[in-house]
């Protein structure tokens, strides 16, 4: 390999004229729209993953849909990755590792790490949650957090402090740059945490986020939807009893749940709702909530620290809630508050488009990689 890498250093030099960038990893859907968002800046930008959830199948490359052999998929991966040493020029992937298999359980592959070095790739290490949270620093974060009712310890995310800190000190050492934000920003020292990279690709499919603001007036029951994927993170059975409370008082209130389907379908669901219910313990939102509110969606949700966690948070119209005020929050806006929620909802679309859309973070980037130095 040391010998052909004179060589290869010659041929990437022509090559890098096309600046490829290889965003790669777990299959999170952010991971295709964050490439298409690179593309604006005129970089040829790709998603490659070895597999998908259900949830999601837009990426530029899939290795299980060229064979659904686990050992050919293996293979499929190592080959991916030399091709990424040779055409790429940046590398885009999450703290849990990149397209090579993890060695040790939610850790970044250290061969992996020293191709890129080896080949001068850039790595930008992004997070996505479950990569980064300890159990003692969540733990250390309120009495309400992500391991409140967790029981998929040592499964769900990293959890173990030593593992994280030793697969996070590698990172530092060999990445140009680490992005988190909200809460991750907690578990990452060091990093950037301004780029808020979850943009939502408001209009490559016209009809897939119009706005469905819900009725100032309405004699159908107070509609919640609710995704419950992750449950224990979400403190859904806590929305569950406050509901089931006001059912009991009377209260025209209906709750949707939604899991496990692809997230067009679940989009559909979302356009009916009156109002959204993200999460009340995490303290920070998920990619639903931001969604929610493309499509016109009131959204309750708990933010530990708004200031710190939110995007121009006096502009953000999020509907901050705790474990006990939900019954309270609900019953209002099943009452006279219910015709604040059309105007609420028309504030959630606009508030995404000017700080969520593709273009708005791919100004983002472009200032982060002139501040790194990074060639665009």
């Amino acid at each position: 390999m040391y010998i052909l890498y004179p060589i290869i250093k010659l041929i990437k030099s022509y090559i890098l004229k096309n600046k490829i960038s290889i965003w790669t990893g777990a299959p999170i859907i952010n991971l295709a729209i964050n490439a298409k968002a690179e593309r604006l800046l005129g970089i040829q930008s790709y998603s490659l993953v070895s597999n998908v959830y259900f949830i999601s199948e837009k990426f530029d490359f899939v290795l299980s849909k060229f064979c659904k052999y686990k050992i050919i998929i293996f293979f499929l991966r190592y080959l991916s990755c030399f091709l990424i040493c040779i055409f790429a020029s940046k590398v885009h992937a999450y703290v849990d590792g990149g397209i090579l298999p993890q060695k040790k359980f939610r850790s970044f592959n250290d061969f992996e790490i020293r191709l890129y070095k080896l080949f001068s790739i850039d790595l930008f290490i992004w997070t996505f949650g479950a990569d980064v949270r300890t159990r003692t620093k969540t733990i250390n974060l309120g009495r309400v957090n992500c391991c409140t009712d967790c029981s998929q310890i040592g499964k769900a995310c990293v959890c173990n402090d030593d593992l994280f800190n030793t697969n996070y000190q590698i990172l530092l050492k060999n990445s140009k740059a680490i992005f988190a934000m909200g809460d991750m920003a907690e578990y990452t020292p060091g990093s950037i945490n301004n780029l808020f990279f979850w943009p939502v690709n408001l209009y490559e499919n016209e009809n897939l986020y119009i706005p469905h603001y819900p009725l100032k007036k309405s004699l159908k029951p107070l509609r919640i939807v609710h995704a419950t994927n992750h449950s224990w993170f979400k403190g859904t059975r806590y929305l569950e009893f406050a509901v089931d409370k006001l059912q009991n008082e009377g209260l025209d209130i209906d709750l949707v749940l939604v899991e496990g389907i692809p997230n067009e379908k679940a989009l559909e669901i979302y356009r009916t709702a009156d109002i959204i219910f993200d999460q009340c313990l995490i303290g920070f939102h998920g990619y639903f909530l931001l969604e929610a509110m493309a499509l016109g969606k009131p959204v309750m949700s708990y933010i530990r620290s708004p200031k710190l966690y939110l995007l121009n948070s006096d502009q953000c119209p999020v509907i901050n809630i705790s474990v006990s005020s939900i019954e309270q929050k609900l019953r209002y806006f099943a009452g006279p508050g219910r015709v604040e929620l059309n105007l609420i909802g028309k504030k959630s679309r606009k508030y995404i488009e000017k700080n969520f859309s593709m273009e708005s973070f791919a100004k983002r980037l472009k200032k982060s990689y002139i501040d790194l130095d990074v060639t665009l």
